[in-house]
């Protein structure tokens, strides 16, 4: 698994996106064929996951890109990146179609054309993560106390306020203790505790307990 030294909350939710398609690949090449419960709580699972995976892509496009387009920063690797995001966008779409197909007819077939389609999500995704962590992270970085950025950070956490509580789980959910250093240095510790207990669960009832 790719090790990072966070310098913002981009690499922290990069981080689970890597260990959750990691658990999705262990859950599906061990799949009790037949069994509709573990079908089930893959379901839950990834409606969560694809839900965050598309979200995060979603306020790049709409609320940072643009942010970092009033300032001065070298932007030659945003129209790269924006092509990755649709590429990304279909392969999320075909896994969500195998992944339904799954709930639909718990089998082992199924199972195996769902892992197919994950394997084809990770490539494209994984490869989109480590261009902009490559390219794009630094520049981000390097402009986050402007005020276009400041003002494009305090939008997405309006847009995802409701969801906060099972975001803020979800990032902490099997992450190393360079994920965690990383979490606190964008959110206050107690911010995180908070956040965590009283909204978070959802993602402790019926999300977390599938990956035990």
């Amino acid at each position: 698994m790719t090790q990072i030294d966070h310098q913002s909350l981009n690499t922290v939710v990069h981080a689970a996106f890597r260990r959750t398609l990691d658990r999705f690949d262990v859950a599906l090449a061990s799949f009790p064929a037949g069994s509709q419960q573990r079908a089930d709580e893959l379901a839950r699972a990834w409606d969560f996951f694809a839900h965050e995976v598309h979200d995060h892509h979603h306020y790049e496009e709409e609320f940072f890109w643009p942010a970092l387009g009033q300032t001065d920063a070298d932007l030659a690797s945003v129209a790269e990146l924006d092509s990755e995001h649709d590429a990304m966008r279909t392969a999320l779409d075909k896994a969500t179609d195998a992944m339904g197909r799954l709930h639909a007819d718990p089998s082992g077939d199924s199972a195996t054309a769902a892992r197919t389609a994950l394997a084809t999500l990770s490539s494209v995704l994984l490869g989109h993560l480590e261009h902009e962590e490559r390219d794009l992270e630094p520049i981000s970085v390097s402009y986050a106390d402007t005020k276009p950025m400041k003002a494009a950070l305090a939008q997405v956490k309006k847009a995802h306020l409701t969801k906060m509580g099972n975001f803020v789980e979800w990032l902490q959910d099997g992450a190393t203790e360079a994920d965690k250093a990383g979490l606190r240095r964008e959110i206050p510790a107690p911010v995180v505790f908070l956040f965590a207990t009283i909204a978070g669960r959802h993602y402790r009832k019926d999300i977390a307990p599938v990956w035990r």
